[in-house]
């Protein structure tokens, strides 16, 4: 699935016996989105030409890492393509170890860039009152894109 189908695929689905007075709807959040980290170690330079912006990424917590107990590894299916950063990885562990279900996907890809040659964003899916819905705008573009003082 690439981000595209995944934003298509929200609708509320069965959700259980329970029919509350306010409608909901399930929709996406978007979490998390920076460059992956270790790139030049793993298999990056290997599959760089099978990868596309939209395409989805695995994350997997890798609780056992000697180097980081929040370590987040990410895959393009079996390949191991590097890490999120340790400096802001600790919420999506605890997520992932909490079985929270994210969504990653490719928003930057530079294939010549062994430092910097990914961007992903995360998103997961929260359940909303349909009155209180809010879709932004800027949920399709990546945070460097957001026209605000901090970006200028």
């Amino acid at each position: 699935m690439n981000r595209n189908e995944f934003l298509k695929s929200f609708g509320l689905g069965g959700v259980g016996l329970i029919i509350p007075k306010t409608p909901l709807i399930q929709q996406p959040i978007k979490i998390y989105e920076n460059y992956a980290q270790g790139l030049f170690h793993y298999d990056f330079k290997a599959i760089k030409d099978q990868l596309k912006i939209g395409e989805e990424l695995i994350l997997i917590a890798e609780t056992t890492n000697v180097y980081d107990r929040y370590a987040v590894a990410i895959f393009y299916n079996q390949h191991k393509l590097g890490y999120l950063p340790a400096y802001e990885n600790i919420t999506i562990s605890n997520l992932l170890v909490q079985h929270v279900k994210l969504f990653a996907f490719i928003t930057h890809l530079n294939v010549d860039d062994l430092y910097s040659g990914i961007a992903l964003e995360v998103l997961t899916e929260i359940v909303v009152e349909k009155n209180n819905a809010i879709m932004p705008t800027t949920l399709a573009l990546p945070s460097d894109d957001i026209d605000d003082k901090y970006r200028s």
